[in-house]
């Protein structure tokens, strides 16, 4: 439960609060714009001041890093237990909070002996962390040998955003996340944790995530080809081993079959040289054969001159030149016959030199072909040492890329494994979830009571329910309310539902509990003035309950309209301190650009 929010900022608007309800309200002017981005009256500021002061990161974008605040202590005294305890935090320094000595030691941090003792001590955000996590929730300080060891346990920050909801980070958009980014794992365990249930199954759910999630991005990859080398599907990879084996296999038998042969390389030469050679002998006897059947044709057409046409020749040219003397016929009779004899005595002589030189080619041919012959018998099966040498390289670089299918498609197995692996861990899981559910029966129907309650509270003509299932994506938890689902009044109403019942199971759990509930005035964007009036009076009742204090920011309008509609006056609920949205109405008394 808070007391008082201060700073050392002069124009800073300290509050104080009481136990029960709180409203803070803030007047919107005139002139008011929403053009620029800057801090207005405030409501928002108080959420993230509370959270600074509760240990909460801080970006660079942080309110408390800007130029004008960034050297100014931010306070809050709050009760720890029966204690209270005041806590400050700057922004310059933003990793230690300050706390009195005397404060310090009662919350069990060491404190150096002295002979003087310091008024304050610092401790880190971390230890105030720890601190805060075994007073309001009983987690353990040290973590060490405990069922909170180790990643995905319930955290202070996880919890306690649940009790202060920050608009910003989107912590007023489901009921089950208190920011936008909050992953799973963290809020199944979260919510968990402080209903009473078993949070380690939903860490357990949290761990099956991050192993799918490994697993569908490396599928990913190896579908894009990016692992080509490393991964791959076993549809792809059995084939090509298969073909490779086969490939290496005969390139085995051929070195096991392989001899050396000393004289390989002179004779494999000689056979190439026999081989050219029986080819210019083949076209040799072609052109031979060619040349025999040619001649043979001639000789065969050679015939005797025709001397009855030679006679008549000569009768005649006695007529047409009866002065030219002409040689007697018998002489050319004569002469005709010796030159067609001489003609067929030399196409006889061409024909037997070309039968001649024939046969010496295929003498030739048929010793060039033996020799030949011998040589590649001699070298049957054997082989240059250079020879066996590439094949040895070739088999090692198909045993090689053998190797490399083989383990791809152990990675490929064992990928393709993991994936059937996680569907069936998830339907285990989801089924030892369900049986947690039916042994925790007890902590489920009460947050489902008091959820309901606060239903019947706010609306007479509506029902809902606190749905808790077990899902294979681990725990679900929803609010039902008769005419919601658009994000309007009736949504906003069912995370007050929800807040309020887990203040109260947290405060009877973990006694005391936080003992506090905050919430900005966006909770009751769009809700009508009657439920408004009666959230208020139904969570001031919650606060008596628990021994602590609701505290609300609400704008003035929105206010005056609840309180026309309430049935109980809120008047003595209203803080003093009254903010605006002008230059300096606001919670830090000025108003600048934020980044």
């Amino acid at each position: 439960m808070i007391r008082t929010i201060s700073s050392s900022l002069e124009s800073f608007k300290t509050l104080t609060f009481s136990p029960g309800l709180n409203i803070l309200l803030a007047d919107v002017a005139p002139a008011s714009t929403n053009k620029h981005t800057r801090n207005s009256a405030g409501k928002t500021s108080l959420v993230e001041i509370i959270h600074f002061l509760l240990g909460s990161d801080v970006s660079r974008s942080s309110v408390f890093k800007h130029n004008e605040l960034i050297g100014h202590r931010f306070s809050v005294e709050f009760r720890l237990d029966e204690r209270w305890v005041r806590a400050t935090r700057t922004g310059s320094q933003d990793n230690v909070i300050t706390l009195a000595t005397d404060d310090a030691r009662a919350l069990g941090v060491p404190i150096a002996q002295t002979l003087f003792d310091p008024d304050d001590v610092t401790v880190s955000i971390e230890t105030w962390k720890a601190i805060l996590g075994a007073r309001w929730f009983k987690l353990p300080i040290d973590r060490t040998d405990t069922e909170f060891r180790g990643k995905g346990a319930p955290t202070f920050r996880a919890l306690a955003g649940y009790f202060a909801r920050r608009r910003k980070s989107g912590g007023l958009d489901t009921i089950e996340k208190s920011s936008s980014d909050q992953q799973p794992g963290s809020w199944q365990v979260a919510i968990s944790y402080l209903l009473g249930l078993n949070w380690h199954i939903a860490r357990e759910f949290q761990d099956m995530r991050d192993r799918r999630r490994v697993i569908e991005g490396l599928s990913r990859v190896v579908k894009g080809g990016e692992l080509g080398e490393i991964f791959g599907t076993t549809a792809e990879i059995r084939p090509e081993l298969a073909r490779v084996e086969e490939r290496m296999e005969s390139v085995r038998r051929q070195v096991d079959d392989f001899e050396v042969h000393e004289s390989y390389r002179e004779l494999a030469d000689r056979g190439s040289v026999l081989k050219d050679r029986a080819s210019e002998i083949t076209f040799a006897l072609a052109e031979a054969s060619s040349a025999v059947e040619y001649l043979s044709k001639s000789l065969a057409q050679e015939s005797a001159p025709l001397y009855a046409d030679i006679e008549r020749l000569y009768a005649a040219a006695g007529i047409e030149l009866p002065n030219v003397a002409l040689r007697r016929f018998e002489d050319v009779k004569a002469f005709q016959a010796s030159v067609a004899a001489n003609r067929r005595q030399y196409l006889q002589q061409q024909v037997s030199e070309i039968k001649a030189q024939r046969q010496a080619l295929e003498g030739e041919l048929r010793d060039v072909a033996a020799e030949r012959t011998t040589i590649l018998q001699a070298l049957d099966g054997k082989g240059a040492f250079e020879d066996l040498i590439r094949l040895h390289e070739k088999l090692a670089e198909l045993v090689s890329r053998a190797e490399i299918l083989r383990s791809k498609l152990q990675h490929a197995v064992a990928l393709e494994n993991n994936k059937t692996q996680l569907k069936a861990e998830a339907a285990e899981l989801e089924l030892k979830l369900q049986r947690s559910y039916e042994s925790s029966e007890g902590a489920i129907k009460r947050a489902t009571v008091l959820v309901d309650h606060a239903i019947s509270t706010l609306y007479d003509d509506r029902t809902g329910n606190l749905i808790v299932e077990a899902s294979q994506m681990g725990p679900k938890f929803r609010i039902d309310i008769q005419g919601g689902g658009n994000k309007g009044g009736i949504d906003n109403m069912k995370m007050f539902c929800f807040d309020t019942a887990l203040l109260r199971i947290a405060c009877e759990r973990l006694a005391p509990g936080p003992r506090i509930l905050v919430h900005d005035s966006h909770l009751f964007d769009g809700v009508d003035s009657r439920q408004v009036a009666r959230a208020l009076l139904y969570g001031h009742g919650v606060a008596n309950e628990v021994d602590g204090q609701y505290i609300v920011a609400l704008n003035s309008d929105d206010y005056e309209k609840a309180a026309a509609m309430s049935e109980a006056s809120l008047a003595s609920f209203v803080n003093d301190v009254r903010l605006a949205d002008d230059e300096a109405g606001g919670l830090f008394g000025f108003r600048f650009d934020m980044e």
